[in-house]
């Protein structure tokens, strides 16, 4: 049984509409308090909903199916990012945007679309990428209108300063070098580096993304390989390729209006520069030696240190979807995807009609099977239904102020190991304060023999019980509890007074568990 949205997300004034493969009644809730519910047929529209997330249960006959709502005036601030790299006629349109549907996603990354790295747009109707991949503009056309109906923005990528072999002859003066006089470049003989802010390379390049503008696109995604870092001009001229990064931003930013901008901030090089331009997204690709949940945590929270509006992306690829274990690959999927989210950041892994990324090549993709499409699908659900904690913009990290060590607001007790921190057979807790209450989010690394986020990790199959206190004040004796590999499913339960503390007791199973205590 499944039920699909019109949309991966609505405004507040626009009605709900979508289909399902059996009529039923919908039952729309927030968190476990239900809001409203309908019999509806297979292709069905309901009113407008308020701003806000909802989880949703489609009830027919004996069976159940779960979904979600997202209703905000501005998604991109709730920004879910996927990928799409195939652009020939025999693609099903159809199926690559049920795919986002499904999940909620709210921008499509078009990989590889453009006909040279120079030159974006191909003189011919059909053509072929730089590495062969055969792409037709009338597919293309379609595939955008068709993630726009959904309510998705699809992102054209371009790197921003590689031209290939004939180019380099026309550019060769706006090239960067290394002190030994040789030009940086990407393999042998593939492509070969500009200055960013050149100012007759920059002037090209804003041309091409204006004439790309023009056939369709309304957001970009700007690319770089992570190197150099400094380089030297055929003249001499030192260059950092930061403050080259900040600028380029900052004239592509003033001179397309009303387009929006992801730049790739490779393993987290310049972001402290970028972040900080007019650009739309903090977005990340990570590599070593960013390779622990601990170093996922602390690039989003650094990111947002620098900028407190823009939505983060990670790009966080996960190997062992290229190697035979699925179950382990599947165990890493849980994980990462939970870190990531639980601290309000996107995490780019899937996209098309169900792949999963486990290369910077994003051709080189995983094609799901039921199990990974099953885990995807529930907790993007999951994600989109707790949308209202995950993206409280007044939401504050009161882990280490407010729990363990010499801390006593909140405590807990556990027969496992549970701490702030991110240690193999343990449990991890993060807190966060804002003006909805308190989310506690706790993450199961108790089947885990490390905590490297990019290998092959144990099945989550170890279970426990966490005695939480809380002092009362301020807060509700009711709490709400969701489990991400259930979807979007909340429950309720009832706190016991302990003279001044609220007591839970939460059963943890899964890999992410949310917890949440509303104000008074």
């Amino acid at each position: 049984m499944t039920i699909i949205f019109d949309k991966a997300t609505y405004k507040p004034n626009e009605n709900i509409s979508g289909r399902t493969s059996a009529p039923g009644k919908l039952i729309i809730s927030k968190y476990a308090t239900e809001i409203s519910v309908h019999q509806i047929a297979e292709n069905f529209e309901i009113g407008p909903l308020p701003e806000g997330s909802y989880s949703v249960e489609l009830n027919a006959g004996n069976q159940s199916y779960f979904s979600a709502i997202e209703v905000v005036t501005n998604p991109w601030q709730r920004i879910r990012y996927g990928f799409l790299s195939e652009f020939g006629d025999h693609i099903n349109t159809a199926k690559q945007v049920e795919w986002a549907k499904r999940l909620h996603l709210t921008s499509i990354q078009f990989y590889d679309w453009a006909y040279k790295h120079e030159f974006l747009m191909a003189p011919d109707e059909s053509y072929a990428d730089p590495l062969g991949g055969m792409i037709s503009k009338q597919k293309l056309k379609e595939l955008i209108v068709g993630y726009e109906a959904a309510g998705i923005f699809p992102s054209g990528y371009a790197a921003v300063y590689a031209v290939d072999r004939e180019g380099w002859q026309r550019w060769k003066d706006s090239g960067v070098y290394g002190d030994d006089g040789k030009p940086f470049q990407l393999g042998e003989d593939f492509l070969w580096v500009i200055d960013p802010a050149d100012k007759k390379w920059l002037l090209h390049f804003i041309e091409q993304l204006k004439a790309a503008r023009d056939f369709g696109f309304k957001t970009f995604h700007l690319d770089q390989y992570g190197w150099p870092k400094r380089a030297v001009k055929s003249d001499g001229t030192v260059v950092d390729i930061a403050e080259q990064f900040t600028k380029m931003l900052n004239a592509i930013t003033e001179q397309l209006k009303g387009v929006q901008f992801i730049f790739n901030n490779v393993n987290d090089f310049p972001t402290w520069a970028t972040a900080k331009t007019a650009q739309d997204a903090t977005y990340i690709e990570v590599w070593e030696p960013n390779s622990e949940y601990k170093d996922l945590v602390q690039l989003v929270d650094k990111s947002r240190s620098y900028d407190l509006n823009k939505p983060i992306i990670l790009s966080a690829y996960l190997r062992p979807f290229a190697k035979d274990d699925i179950n382990a690959a599947n165990a890493a999927l849980e994980l990462s995807l939970s870190v990531i989210s639980s601290r309000g950041a996107s995490h780019l892994i899937t996209g098309g009609d169900g792949k999963v990324l486990y290369d910077p090549y994003y051709v080189r993709n995983h094609q799901a099977g039921e199990s990974t499409l099953n885990i995807l699908e529930n907790y993007h659900n999951f994600i989109a239904a707790a949308g209202d904690l995950l993206f409280d913009p007044s939401r504050v990290d009161i882990t280490r102020t407010h729990a363990f060590g010499v801390n006593t607001e909140i405590s807990f007790e556990s027969n496992e190991p549970i701490s702030a921190n991110f240690a193999e057979k343990s449990m991890t807790a993060a807190i966060f304060d804002g003006d909805l209450g308190l989310t506690i989010h706790i993450h199961n690394f108790l089947d885990q023999e490390n905590m490297k986020w990019d290998v092959a990790k144990r099945p989550i199959l170890s279970s426990s019980n966490v005695k939480i206190s809380i002092l009362s004040a301020g807060y509700k004796d009711f709490w709400h509890i969701g489990r991400a590999d259930t979807s979007s499913k909340f429950s309720a339960a009832t706190a016991t007074q302990n003279e001044d503390k609220l007591v839970l007791d939460v059963a943890i199973t899964g890999a992410w568990t949310v917890i949440h205590i509303p104000k008074k």
